[in-house]
């Protein structure tokens, strides 16, 4: 048995969620002095923190002073997510939520390994209504490397289901190339499935363990039971 970490956007959800979007926009704002995000660095597979990073290194502001407010701007994503949050309705993408009960029903935990800030990333989960169905995660505001999610991960599984878990005890399950790398950077397993905006074809190219069109496919839960 495998424990999966699902990726939220593009894996469980459709990507377009223009509050999480604002959200940038009011940090930039409020805690940076800056004018709204403009896509100046493609988001998909990236941590929260990292997009934060990278978009003012790109309007010429040092890392390190970024970083001095990044938990700061991480907050204030927060605080105006939740401020929004009835407006957040996210779309279930096709057999997630068949595939979570399944897992549940095998006593398989699930988790989600995730860019998004935490707070941003329960309210969708909740706000879904799958909850009840995800037990434990690691989030983007902890740290800027998708890859040291992982550990994080497994050291919340632990707390949460009181037992010890190795590395690789888990599988990503994501819809970007940074979701396989974040795999191969950590030598686990991983299942892509193509609902995200990258197409089968491009997932194929960077070799994951499992592709699939969408997690209606049974071959994933097949995967993760054996």
């Amino acid at each position: 048995m495998k424990i999966p970490l699902f990726d939220i956007d593009g894996t469980l959800f459709k990507t377009a969620n223009p509050v999480h979007k604002d959200a940038f926009t009011y940090a930039f704002k409020k805690v940076y002095g800056q004018p709204a995000r403009q896509d100046e660095t493609g988001p998909e597979g990236k941590t929260d923190s990292q997009i934060l990073v990278e978009v003012m290194q790109i309007r010429g502001f040092p890392a390190e002073e970024t970083r001095k407010k990044l938990k700061t701007a991480m907050q204030a994503m927060t605080e105006y997510f939740d401020e929004h949050k009835l407006d957040v309705n996210p779309e279930i993408l096709p057999g997630v939520k068949e595939l979570l009960l399944k897992l549940k029903e095998n006593n398989i935990p699930a988790g989600v390994l995730t860019g998004n800030v935490e707070g941003i990333g329960w309210t969708k989960i909740e706000r879904a209504g799958i909850r009840d169905l995800i037990g434990f995660g690691a989030f983007g505001d902890k740290t800027e490397i998708r890859a040291e999610l992982v550990e994080i991960a497994r050291k919340t599984a632990e707390i949460q289901y009181g037992k010890s878990f190795q590395t690789n005890d888990f599988v990503i399950v994501g819809d970007t190339p940074r979701d396989i790398k974040c795999a191969r950077d950590t030598g686990i397993k991983v299942i892509a499935v193509a609902t995200g905006i990258f197409s089968y074809e491009e997932l194929f190219g960077d070799k994951p363990d499992l592709l699939v069109n969408t997690l209606e496919d049974k071959k994933v839960f097949d995967f993760l039971l054996n």
